[in-house]
This record gives C-alpha cells, sequence and structure tokens, in this order.
C-alpha cells in the first residue's frame, strides 16, 4: 500500500494524539481544512484510519535501531597506488548500517522506522528529508544540538573491493538506555527489531533484557564492534555477521568452510536461533540447531560496482524472507539476491531495489 508524504505527517499527528482537531491539523500543516478533510478520507479508504476519534488500524512496523551518516566513497579508476593520489570519482550518499538497512526495507514495501542520532546541521537534514521521502517513520530521531552527525569515508578499489574506511560516529552515544526507555512505548509495538552494532554496549544490553519477546535480528558491523553481542546471544533471533566477524565473536578460527559447523554449533549452544554468515563471492552460509549449508550465487566481477552496500541489503533480504516465513535455505537464497542488487550500483543502496524486483530474481535463479 502507499501513501503519500502528506498523508504520513497527517498519520504522524493523528497518532500522537488521536482526537486532534481537522482545524489544527490545517493549521500545524499549513494546509487547508477541506484538504485535510480529503487526506483523511482517503486515509479511510486504505483502511488506515478506522473508527471516530481517529482510531489508527492497527500497522505493527519494523524497527531499527543504530547508525545513520552520509557517506563518502572514493572510487579508484585503477588500482589503487598506497602513499599516492589516485585518479578517481567521488560520490555521497545517505549511508549508515541502520539507515541502509531502513531503507532497503521500505524500497521492499515493509513499513519502518528508524531510531538513530543526527546533529541539528545540514547533513542531519539531508538524511531526515531522504528518510520521509522513502516513507521511513523518522519521529524517534533524535536531534542533537552539540554532536554533528555521523561521516563515513571508504576507498574502493577499482575492482568494487574496499580497502579503507573511516568513520566518526560518535554522536551514536546519545542513544542511551534512558532515551530507548523513553519511547518505549513505541518501540514495544514493532513485530520485528534490527540492531546494529554501534549502538553502546549498555544500550544493546537495556534492549535484549526488555524487548526479547520480539524477535531481534543483528547486523555486526565490524569486528571490534561484533564483540558487543557476546553476552547476548540467547536473546538474538537472527544474527548476520561476516566470516571475519564470526570469528572475532567465537574464537573459533578456520581455514576451510567445511568446517563452518563447527563455528555454528557454538553459537546455537549459546542460545541464538538462526546464523547466516555472508562469504563474499562465495555465497552465505545458513544455519539453525536443525539445518545448514551454504547457498551460492555467481556474479561476473565486471557487474560489481561497490560492495559497501551488500551487507544491509543482505539483511534486507533476511527481513523479507521472515516476513514471507521462508526456510533458513531460502532466506539465504533471498539474501544474495538482495546483496547481488546492492553490487551493480554506485550507490551505497541500488535505486533499483524493490519488491518487485527482488521476486523476479528469486523466481529466475531458484523457481
Amino acid at each position: 500500500m502507499n501513501i503519500t508524504n502528506r498523508e504520513q505527517e497527517i498519520l504522524t499527528e493523528i497518532e500522537s494524539n488521536p482526537q486532534v482537531s481537522q482545524k489544527h491539523l490545517s493549521k500545524k500543516l499549513g494546509i487547508t481544512r477541506s484538504a485535510i478533510a480529503v487526506h483523511i478520507m482517503n486515509l479511510s479508504a486504505k483502511g488506515l484510519i478506522k473508527g471516530r476519534g481517529y482510531i489508527l488500524s492497527a500497522q505493527p512496523l519494523i524497527s531499527i535501531i543504530g547508525g545513520a551518516n552520509i557517506d563518502i566513497h572514493g572510487i579508484s579508476l585503477q588500482k589503487i597506488k598506497p602513499k599516492d593520489s589516485n585518479p578517481g570519482n567521488l560520490f555521497s550518499s545517505p549511508g549508515g548500517v541502520a539507515r541502509n538497512i531502513a531503507e532497503n526495507i521500505s524500497r521492499l514495501e515493509l513499513p519502518c522506522r528508524l531510531i538513530t542520532a543526527l546533529g541539528q546541521d545540514h547533513h542531519g537534514d539531508i538524511l531526515i528529508n531522504n528518510c520521509k521521502e522513502l516513507g521511513i517513520d523518522t519521529r524517534s530521531i533524535i536531534r542533537h544540538e552539540e554532536m554533528q552527525t555521523s561521516t563515513y569515508l571508504s576507498i574502493i578499489d577499482s575492482s568494487g573491493e574496499m580497502l579503507n574506511a573511516i568513520s566518526d560516529m560518535k554522536i551514536m552515544t546519545a542513544i542511551t538506555p534512558s532515551y530507548i526507555k523513553s519511547i518505549e512505548k513505541i518501540l514495544i509495538r514493532s513485530e520485528l527489531i534490527i540492531l546494529d552494532t554501534n549502538l553502546e554496549i549498555s544500550t544493546l544490553k537495556y534492549i535484549m533484557k526488555n524487548f526479547n519477546h520480539i524477535p531481534i535480528f543483528i547486523d555486526t558491523v565490524s569486528t571490534t564492534k561484533a564483540k558487543k553481542i557476546l553476552p547476548f546471544l540467547d536473546k538474538i533471533h537472527t544474527l548476520k555477521p561476516n566470516l571475519m566477524e564470526a570469528v572475532s565473536i567465537s574464537g573459533i578460527k578456520i581455514k576451510d568452510l567445511k568446517k563452518l559447523p563447527l563455528i555454528a554449533k557454538w553459537f546455537h549452544k549459546k542460545g541464538l536461533k538462526r546464523l547466516f554468515i555472508t562469504l563474499g563471492e562465495k555465497g552465505i552460509f545458513y544455519s539453525t540447531s536443525e539445518a545448514y549449508g551454504i547457498e551460492t550465487l555467481p556474479l561476473k566481477k565486471n557487474k560489481i560496482v561497490n560492495v559497501s552496500g551488500a551487507g544491509d541489503a543482505s539483511m534486507a533480504g533476511l527481513v523479507h524472507a521472515w516476513k514471507e516465513q521462508y526456510s533458513a535455505k531460502e532466506s539465504a537464497k533471498n539474501a544474495l539476491i538482495a546483496a547481488q542488487i546492492a553490487l551493480t550500483n554506485t550507490d551505497t543502496i541500488n535505486p533499483s531495489m524493490s519488491l518487485k524486483h527482488l521476486e523476479e530474481r528469486y523466481n529466475e535463479k531458484y523457481a
């Protein structure tokens, strides 16, 4: 179901005050009262408003909590020469693991809210406006008056591989346990919670303790940050690390992918329900307490433009698969398809990511 930006604004106002008058909405949003009446009639026809007093139809949202930043990518036109100036192209775009996952999920037509922290600056305005355009709920985003919006800088080789990156994410400390508690009534209505490990460990602990009755998906972000989740594995429904992150968490080093079940067994003994380890061009390893395997989906190297958004897209693929009640094996395939869509565009998020595109590619490859 598609709703306009104006309809979303009206829903936001009504949710905060179901008894709000059309006169107040008209004044708040700067449009005529008759226009408000038309929008409300349309929302009623779509089933999003029911009954008197603007009773909202229950629409469970997916809550994504974590990092949002401006990505700056430097893509070399040839093999990188260390300690030298390399000719290439520079691109900037909205980014951050949680924000990227939210955009992919929104493009797959799943309603979601983003919970993050942004500065009161130009980059923060860009990210807020971008989320609103995508239909992502932004009401729980913190706008910090002192710290600046996160920035992520990456250097990408001509092959599409990221060689190095620097991130400035100090503002993530603003997402505290007390802030999560302040939005508890909103968060508790989530049908799914997705976290990235940019969050402080105290915040992760609070969420795991108070919201573990809701399925929790985790994106581990990096080998260092991944270790934060070690105490909470029994509270996690789905974990998506890459191989280095899985090794970092478990402490189990392997030289042969055939040994991946050893790592999986360790995670499941700790209480983890589902594990998906991304393996780059070698595919994705999936595991539950009942089954495991590796799914592959080769892509010609000349079609790989930017690998930086593949992991975020694969998480969205896992979420879509969960909604469709796919098996772990089918979920892995869906994640691979989503990752491949991301790989073929210079932007972190491929604008062609869509539910239709994902399903068509899945049916083409696996049906």
